[in-house]
C-alpha cells in the first residue's frame, strides 16, 4: 500500500463528515465524493452533484469516467488515477477504497496548473534549445581557440603557479621537439646557451626577469635559443601573469625573431632603395633642365634666324650659310634624342622590361661591322685602332645590347680625349675580353666609388656635355651576359675599360 493511500484513509476513517478531516480534504481537493458499497452518495462538498449514485451523471465527471470507476474498483492497498478534459478544465481523480461500507472519490481542477506545466515545459525547452546553442557555440569557440592555440607561428606556454608546463602548442614541437620534462627550467635549461649574449647565465636571468613579471604583471625581453636542429636563434619572449580562479598562472609567448629579422633588412634595403631612387630623380631633373636646355636653346636660336631672313626677303639665304644652321640643328637633335634614349633604356632597365636575346655570331663579323658603320654613323677624325686576337671566333651576345656598350665606350674614349683610341678583343676557350683605352682626362680617384651610378659624372667633366646614364646602362647590359666590367684610370693619363664575359 502506498504512503499517499495510508495517509489518506488515516486521515479519513474515525472521523465524521463534519470533522476538520474533511475541511482538510475540501481544501485539498476541489470535489470529496463519499459513496456507500452500494454507490450512494454519503457526502458530497459540491452542490451541483444531481444525483446520489453513479447511475448518471456526477459533476465534473465524465460518462467515460464514470464507466470506468463501475468496471474498475480499486484494490485495498492502492487507488485508481485518472487525467481527463471536461470542456476547457482539465481533472485529476482519485479513487480510494476505504473499508467495505466505504468509497472515497477525490477530484482536483488542475486546469492551471497544466497551464503552469506548460509554461515550464515550453521555457525549459527554450533553456534546452538556448543551453544547446551555447554548448555549441563554446564548443566552436573551443575549437577556434585550439586552431589559433596549435597553428601560430609562435610558441605557446601555459604554465603554474610553480612554474611547471600545464599547456603548450605545435610550435613548440616543430620548433625545439617537445616537451620532456613539466619543469619549464629544466626545459628551458636544454634549449638554451649557458649564457644570452647580452650577459648573465640563462637560468638565473630568466628567475630574474620573472620576479620582474610578478611585480609588474607583463614583461617583454628578447632571449636565444636552440632549434631541434641545434641551430642558435634569436626570439622575442612575451612573459604575462595571469590570476585566475585564486590561482596564479603564467602565459608564455615565443616569436621567432628570424623572419623578422629578415623583415626588418628588406624593409631597411627598400628605404634605401627609396631614397636612392629620390636622389636619382633630383639628379635626373638637374640633368635634364640642363642637358636639354641647351640643344633646344640652340635648336630655337637657329630657327629664329632662319624665320628672320624669311620675313626679310632681301636677305639672301645664302649669306646666311644655311647649311651651317640645318647641321647644327641636326646635331642638337640627334643629341636630345640620345639623351631620351638613354633616360627610356635606364627606365627600361629598372622595370626589368630589357629585352635580351642573345644569339650565336662570329665576333670577327660584328666587330667589324660595329667599327664601319660607328664610324660612318658618327664622322669622327680620330683613330679607333682595333686589335684582335681571337681564337674563339663563335660567341653567344645580343649583338644589339653589346653595341650599345661599345658605342658608349667608344664615344666617351674619343669625347675625352684628343688622341687615338684602342679597341682590343681577346676571345679564349674560356671568355670574351674587350678592352677600350685613351690617353685622355682620366677619372680622378675620388669619383671611382660612384663611378657606375645612375647621374654620377666625375668631377673633371664639367665642360663636357653628358647625362651620367651611359656606363651604369653599359654596366647593366655586360652583367645580363654574365659578365662583368671594370675601369683602371689615372687622372690626366686616361683610362681602360675592361669588359670581360664567361662563356658557359
Amino acid at each position: 500500500m502506498s504512503v499517499e493511500v495510508i495517509a489518506l484513509i488515516l486521515l479519513f476513517q474515525g472521523n465524521n463528515k463534519s470533522s476538520p478531516t474533511y475541511f482538510l480534504l475540501q481544501k485539498l481537493y476541489n470535489h470529496v465524493f463519499v459513496f456507500d458499497r452500494n454507490w450512494k452518495l454519503t457526502f458530497t462538498n459540491d452542490n451541483r452533484a444531481l444525483k446520489s449514485t453513479l447511475n448518471s451523471t456526477l459533476y465534473p465527471i465524465s460518462n467515460e469516467v464514470i464507466f470506468n470507476l463501475k468496471n474498475d474498483t480499486p484494490s485495498q492497498d492502492s487507488y485508481n488515477y485518472y487525467e481527463y478534459q471536461l470542456g476547457n478544465e482539465a481533472y485529476e481523480l482519485k479513487w480510494l477504497y476505504i473499508d467495505e461500507d466505504t468509497f472515497l472519490i477525490l477530484i482536483k481542477n488542475v486546469t492551471e496548473l497544466k497551464r503552469k506545466e506548460q509554461k515550464l515545459s515550453s521555457i525549459n525547452l527554450e533553456l534546452e534549445e538556448l543551453l544547446y546553442v551555447k554548448k555549441n557555440e563554446l564548443r566552436l569557440k573551443k575549437e577556434k581557440f585550439k586552431t589559433i592555440f596549435d597553428k601560430s607561428s609562435d610558441a605557446y606556454f601555459l604554465l603554474d603557479h610553480q612554474f611547471n608546463i600545464s599547456i603548450y602548442n605545435e610550435k613548440v614541437k616543430s620548433l625545439f621537439g617537445g616537451v620532456s620534462d613539466i619543469s619549464f627550467y629544466n626545459w628551458l635549461s636544454k634549449n638554451s646557451p649557458k649564457e644570452q649574449p647580452k650577459g648573465g647565465r640563462s637560468i638565473s636571468l630568466f628567475r630574474s626577469m620573472q620576479k620582474s613579471c610578478d611585480a609588474q604583471g607583463e614583461l617583454r625581453f628578447e632571449w636565444q635559443f636552440f632549434t631541434v636542429n641545434g641551430e642558435e636563434f634569436s626570439t622575442e619572449i612575451s612573459l604575462t601573469l595571469l590570476p585566475l580562479s585564486k590561482q596564479i598562472v603564467y602565459f608564455i609567448i615565443i616569436r621567432n625573431m628570424m623572419d623578422q629579422k629578415k623583415i626588418e633588412t628588406e624593409l631597411r634595403k627598400n628605404l634605401e632603395r627609396e631614397k636612392e631612387l629620390n636622389e636619382m630623380r633630383s639628379k635626373f631633373i638637374s640633368m635634364a633642365s640642363h642637358e636639354f636646355k641647351t640643344p633646344l636653346a640652340t635648336i630655337m636660336t637657329n630657327m629664329d634666324i632662319m624665320e628672320l631672313a624669311l620675313k626679310k626677303k632681301a636677305m639672301n639665304f645664302s649669306d646666311l650659310k644655311i647649311e651651317k644652321y640645318i647641321a647644327r640643328m641636326r646635331s642638337e637633335s640627334k643629341r636630345l634624342n640620345l639623351l631620351l634614349n638613354e633616360v627610356l633604356q635606364l627606365g627600361k632597365i629598372e622595370a626589368g622590361k630589357t629585352p635580351f636575346s642573345p644569339k650565336n655570331v662570329s665576333i670577327n663579323i660584328f666587330i667589324d661591322e660595329y667599327l664601319t658603320e660607328f664610324k660612318s654613323r658618327t664622322h669622327t677624325q680620330q683613330e679607333v685602332i682595333l686589335q684582335k686576337d681571337i681564337k674563339r671566333d663563335a660567341v653567344w651576345i645580343d649583338t644589339i645590347l653589346m653595341a650599345h656598350v661599345l658605342d658608349n665606350l667608344v664615344s666617351n674614349a674619343i669625347k675625352y680625349s684628343d688622341k687615338e683610341v684602342y679597341l682590343r678583343l681577346h676571345s679564349s676557350s674560356e671568355a670574351l675580353r674587350i678592352e677600350v683605352e685613351d690617353k685622355g682626362i682620366g677619372i680622378p680617384l675620388s669619383d671611382f666609388s660612384n663611378l657606375f651610378e645612375s647621374f654620377f659624372r666625375a668631377s673633371n667633366t664639367e665642360h663636357v656635355q653628358g647625362t651620367g646614364l651611359g656606363l651604369v646602362i653599359a654596366k647593366e647590359f655586360v652583367e645580363m651576359h654574365g659578365g662583368v666590367i671594370v675601369c683602371e684610370s689615372e687622372e690626366g693619363k686616361g683610362s681602360v675599360f675592361r669588359i670581360a664575359i664567361p662563356f658557359n
